[in-house]
C-alpha cells in the first residue's frame, strides 16, 4: 500500500508540474499565448520574436538558444527557467519574476525591467546593453564574466552580486552600494560613479 501510495502521489507531482498541453500548442501555432501555463516547458530553439506571453508562467521552461526579440514578457514567471545564450532585445519585462535563472550568456538589450525581480540569477557572460536597472531588483546575483555596457545601475544595493571580470563600458553606478573590491573593479572599468557611491568593506 506504501509504494501504491508513493507512486500515486509521485503522479500527483508531475502532472502539477507540467505544462498545459492546449497552451504549448496555441504557442506553437500562434506563436503567442497570454497568460499561459507553460512551465517546464522546452521551448528552445524557438523563433518567438514579437510573442506575447505577458503573465504567463515559464517557470523552470527551458528558453535556451530562442529568440525572443520583441517579446512582451510583463509580469511573467521565469523562475529557475532556462536562458542559456536567449536573445531578448527590445523586449518588455516589465515586473517579471526573473528569479534562480540559469542565463549563462544571455543577451539582454533595450529590455524594460521596471519593477522586475533578478534574485539568485546566474548571468555569467551575459551581454547586458542599454538597460536601466535602476528601478529592479538585484540581489544575490552571478555577473562574472558579463558585458554591461551603457546601463544605469543607480542606487542599487550590489554587494551581495558577482561582478568579478564584467566589462563596464559607459554604465553609471551613481549611488549604489558595493563592496571595496567591487569599487575598485568598477573605477578600473572606467564605470560612472558619485560623491554617493558607496564602497564598503568585503
Amino acid at each position: 500500500m506504501l509504494n501504491k501510495f508513493i507512486i500515486a502521489i509521485a503522479l500527483l507531482l508531475s502532472f502539477a508540474n507540467a505544462y498545459d498541453k492546449d497552451d504549448l500548442k496555441e504557442l506553437q501555432k500562434s506563436g503567442s499565448c497570454s497568460a499561459c501555463d507553460l512551465k517546464n516547458a522546452n521551448l528552445s530553439d524557438l523563433n518567438l520574436t514579437g510573442a506575447d506571453l505577458s503573465e504567463s508562467d515559464l517557470s523552470g521552461a527551458n528558453l535556451s538558444n530562442t529568440n525572443l526579440e520583441k517579446s512582451n514578457l510583463y509580469n511573467s514567471n521565469l523562475r529557475g527557467a532556462k536562458l542559456f545564450n536567449t536573445n531578448i532585445i527590445h523586449a518588455n519585462l516589465k515586473s517579471a519574476n526573473l528569479t534562480a535563472i540559469n542565463a549563462k550568456g544571455l543577451v539582454l538589450k533595450g529590455v524594460l525591467l521596471t519593477d522586475a525581480k533578478i534574485v539568485d540569477a546566474n548571468l555569467t557572460n551575459a551581454r547586458l546593453w542599454r538597460l536601466d536597472l535602476t528601478k529592479t531588483t538585484i540581489k544575490n546575483s552571478n555577473f562574472k564574466g558579463a558585458a554591461i555596457a551603457m546601463s544605469k545601475l543607480d542606487g542599487l544595493d550590489l554587494r551581495d552580486s558577482n561582478l568579478e571580470d564584467t566589462l563596464l563600458w559607459k554604465s553609471s553606478f551613481k549611488g549604489s552600494v558595493l563592496t571595496n573590491k567591487e569599487c575598485e573593479h568598477i573605477k578600473k572599468e572606467g564605470a560612472l560613479v558619485d560623491t554617493k557611491t558607496k564602497c564598503l568593506k568585503d
